[in-house]
């Protein structure tokens, strides 16, 4: 049976994300409001009959993909192609907030490198995996991944088109061809503009 759906999750807030960190590697817990969000997306999830969470080997992630598993009694699969995009360790743990787009000079890996990488990882969830399948990552990682997606015309500047909220859930239809279906679905989305 082939995967539907990739229901991808980017890790809840810590905080390095309320301090500006570049956390990279570095295992930060989420805090309150981020246990508090991927529970919400848990919730939001749990109306799906998932057959697999695979997530990002850094802490944040694995503890978010725990919470989204909990409810259909799945174990987390790491996937280390779903890892933070490799900064240079003299960013890692430093104010900054860095972005393999908007400045690659700060990374260990290019951009052309970051896509190879998460189209490894989307094969291998499509090839172990079927139905609905849940993936836990970080916001480079994602934005990569919908590159195959969603059409971005990158001019000579560098910028993001689309970059996810902390514990958003973003959709992509796979059965036929791929389809971006929800993007940054989370919390807090109707309450950020005024409803």
């Amino acid at each position: 049976m082939p995967v539907d759906y990739l229901l991808i999750v980017r890790h809840g807030d810590t905080e390095a994300n309320e301090k500006g960190i570049d956390a990279g590697p570095l295992d930060y817990p989420l805090n309150k409001k981020g246990k508090k969000d991927a529970l919400f997306i848990a919730k939001v999830i749990s109306r799906v009959k998932v057959s697999a969470v695979y997530s990002s080997p850094v802490f944040r992630a694995v503890e978010t993909a725990k919470i989204l598993a909990k409810p259909h009694k799945l174990k987390v699969k790491i996937l280390k192609e779903l890892t933070e995009a490799k900064l240079k360790p003299r960013f890692v743990g430093k104010k900054g907030r860095h972005h393999i787009l908007t400045s690659p000079q700060a990374f260990s890996e290019t951009n052309e490198d970051l896509l190879k990488r998460t189209a490894k990882a989307v094969e291998t969830v499509r090839r172990e995996a079927s139905g609905y399948v849940v993936m836990v990552s970080h916001g480079d990682v994602i934005t990569a991944m919908l590159e195959g997606v969603v059409e971005r015309k990158v001019r000579s500047e560098r910028y993001y088109v689309i970059h996810p909220n902390s514990a958003s859930l973003t959709i992509i239809k796979t059965k036929d061809r791929p389809v971006l279906a929800l993007y940054n679905y989370h919390r807090k989305l109707f309450s950020d503009f005024g409803f």
